[in-house]
């Protein structure tokens, strides 16, 4: 995770999650496809013989609007925007809310987290 990766707003502009898994939408929620073997070819090879290939993992309302938003283009400012414009004060604090969760898929292995793809160019004052 990026050092300082909560210290301020600013990291969040900077910030933009890519999800790493396959997904579904299910009755206006997310439902993430984790493939049980580990690579997606030998869960192909599974399912051929009438076995799920994935873990399910199904999203509340909160989880599916922020999986949406990490598309590799949306940064942490517009994400956390949208919880507060959705869902009001039930998300708030909606940044540390945001942290948490996104800490959580972070450790799944279940996005990665790119920078802005045009950072600002150093100054020379």
């Amino acid at each position: 995770m990026p050092r300082g990766f909560h210290r301020g707003l600013r990291d969040f502009d900077d910030i933009r999650p890519r999800r790493l898994l396959d997904w579904r939408d299910e009755d206006g929620r997310c439902v993430l496809l984790r493939p049980r073997l580990g690579s997606a070819r030998l869960a192909r090879w599974v399912s051929r013989f009438g076995g799920d290939p994935h873990y399910r993992i199904r999203l509340d309302d909160v989880g599916s609007l922020v999986w949406r938003g990490c598309d590799g283009q949306t940064s942490l400012t517009e994400i956390v925007g949208r919880m507060r414009e959705r869902f009001g004060d039930r998300v708030e604090p909606a940044d540390e809310r945001l942290v948490r969760f996104i800490r959580q898929l972070l450790k799944g292995r279940m996005i990665a987290l790119a920078p802005a793809e045009n950072p600002p160019a150093p100054s020379d004052a």
